[in-house]
């Protein structure tokens, strides 16, 4: 059976993690004329979704039809790539290799079980997407392409609160409310992050878990169960979700390496105690 820590790590490689579902709304303008693009991922692990979109806020929808989890990250490209440079280049971004110049964490719908449908909403720009499942090997054959075409855009989300992420730390409006809320995810930093959120275990404290992912030695200072994941995005980008916490102390983590390369960022320090009321 895998570590805590090594299935963290598994999922950090893939550009992704573990379990989170989110629901969420565009916050700005009127809802009723965003866009809505719905993913699928069948039984195959084949991604299906829609080939154009125009820019501007999307509620992206994820239903994942295989027996197993799944998810949908996207990654903008630019220049003319091939499926199968964006899996060779996926491959080595996720172990730890420089991601090549032309390859962005485009955000995306977090890990979602069998059978179940999540959503996120966000603010694409012009560029060619690629739909990846990190749960699982990334496959040429089985990624979907989507066009986004029209102008730059400044519009942005907004939630009943504000995550952000920057080198190598997490800020909240402390303390986040309990319950289902609509969280936009803000990456004000210069790499690329992904937030993940563990419930901690007793007195365990931030600079335990650091410590547990450095040695991977003794009892794991968070619960792997009920852990929450964002997709990956790029910074000066946004996300909302819907973060589903329950009262109590939680380790806010990012395991997505550098753009230069290099270990993930909760090796250098991106882990933070947040506290859920």
């Amino acid at each position: 059976m895998r570590s805590t820590s090594s299935r963290i790590r598994r999922g950090a490689t893939a550009l992704a993690a573990t379990a989170f579902a989110v629901a969420a709304l565009a916050a700005c303008g009127d809802s009723e004329e965003d866009q809505a693009l719905t993913f699928k991922l069948d039984k195959s692990g084949a991604i299906t979704g829609p080939g154009s979109a125009e820019t501007g806020v999307v509620e992206i929808a994820f239903d994942n039809e295989d027996d197993s989890e799944g998810d949908l990250q996207l990654i903008r490209t630019e220049g003319k790539r091939s499926a199968d440079e964006l899996v060779k280049a996926f491959e080595a971004a996720g172990s730890g290799k420089p991601f090549p110049d032309w390859f962005f964490g485009g955000g995306g719908v977090g890990s979602t079980g069998p059978g179940e449908s999540a959503t996120a909403t966000q603010v694409l720009q012009p560029g060619t997407y690629y739909a990846v499942n990190t749960e699982s090997r990334p496959d040429a054959e089985k990624v979907a392409e989507l066009e986004v075409t029209g102008d730059a855009t400044d519009e942005t989300v907004e939630g009943d609160a504000t995550v952000r992420a920057g080198e190598y730390v997490f800020e909240s409006d402390a303390p986040l409310p309990a319950g289902a809320n609509e969280i936009v995810f803000d990456n004000i930093g210069a790499q690329p992050h992904h937030l993940l959120a563990s419930k901690l275990i007793g007195d365990a404290t931030a600079e335990d878990v650091e410590t547990f992912f450095k040695t991977e030695k003794g009892k794991p200072p968070l619960s792997e169960k009920g852990t929450q994941a964002t997709a990956v995005i790029e910074g000066g980008e946004a996300q909302l979700v819907t973060l589903d916490l329950e009262p109590g102390r939680y380790a806010f983590y990012c395991f997505i390496s550098d753009r230069q390369g290099g270990p993930p960022h909760a090796l250098k320090g991106m882990v933070d105690e947040i506290e859920v009321e």
